[in-house]
């Protein structure tokens, strides 16, 4: 009775989740398309950012030893994702000075704060604006300067990867791959979503000829590694801070952070990988 309905609620869950998941990339889509008239994509993800900001931040100070000022962090955050984009579409060094300054304020402000663990603070500072604000600033740079083709397979493959990883795990899911970290996440739903990741990387290959096949399976196996460890790296935090998700604001998925964990890892990579491949 009781796995009969583990698997019931598993999949309300995972209905929820598709009709969510289906919106969401509805509208995501739907921005890149738009995306050089009227730089909607640029909104949506700096309202995505400053949300993910706030739920690292709202996680950390959970911990009766760290205190960070939340707000000033949010705003450092949107003054660095909104100064990649100045750069990637103007140029202009000078905004990524103003947020140098911003974080040399911080560390001063630390000072005078007169909190329990000042280093503590510091640290989870820093480490917010390094794995939120930091990838989100560089998806700018991947949306303006590169072909549009592969901000679409960036999303696609990573969806397609989190949602073959979600029904291959619930449907087959037997060893555990980090049952210490992420006790539902399994070996058999990892393989499920690399195969399906792998298969979409080959049909972006085959809309565009002018890019080699290599770079395509290549592209996607990077989205299938660091996807994984992004996702373990955000379920790592949240159980150090004895969370099950980051926030509610997304039905069946939790917060922006529960949604977008794997991107924290992917987009620096994919942008160091497509500069790259343009060299050769």
């Amino acid at each position: 009775m009781n796995l009969k309905i583990r698997r019931t609620q598993a999949m309300n869950n995972f209905w929820q989740r598709t009709l969510t998941g289906i919106a969401f990339v509805a509208v995501i889509l739907t921005s890149i398309y738009f995306q050089d008239k009227y730089f909607i994509f640029t909104g949506i993800f700096g309202l995505v950012n400053i949300l993910a900001l706030y739920e690292f931040y709202k996680i950390t100070n959970i911990s009766d030893r760290v205190n960070v000022p939340t707000i000033y962090l949010i705003i450092c955050g949107t003054i660095l994702y909104f100064g990649c984009f100045w750069l990637a579409k103007y140029g202009g060094e000078i905004v990524i000075v103003c947020y140098a300054m911003c974080i040399v304020a911080l560390l001063i402000a630390e000072l005078y704060r007169k909190k329990a663990a000042p280093t503590h603070n510091i640290a989870f500072s820093l480490m917010g604006q390094a794995i939120v604000a930091v990838p989100f600033g560089l998806l700018n740079f991947i949306a303006i300067q590169q072909n549009v083709y592969w901000l679409y397979a960036l999303f696609i493959l990573i969806w397609t990867f989190d949602t073959g990883a979600y029904v291959f795990g619930v449907s087959f899911g037997k060893h555990k791959i980090f049952p210490r970290i992420s006790p539902k996440k399994s070996w058999e739903g990892e393989i499920g979503g690399a195969i399906l990741t792998i298969i979409g990387s080959l049909i972006f290959a085959y809309f565009t000829p002018e890019v080699a096949i290599w770079k395509w399976i290549v592209f996607g196996s990077l989205i299938i590694i660091f996807g994984t460890y992004g996702d373990l790296s955000e379920s790592l935090l949240k159980r150090t801070a004895s969370l099950k998700d980051s926030g509610t604001i997304l039905p069946g998925h939790g917060g922006m952070l529960d949604r977008f964990d794997s991107l924290m890892l992917i987009i620096p990579v994919i942008y160091i990988y497509l500069q790259f491949i343009e060299e050769i």
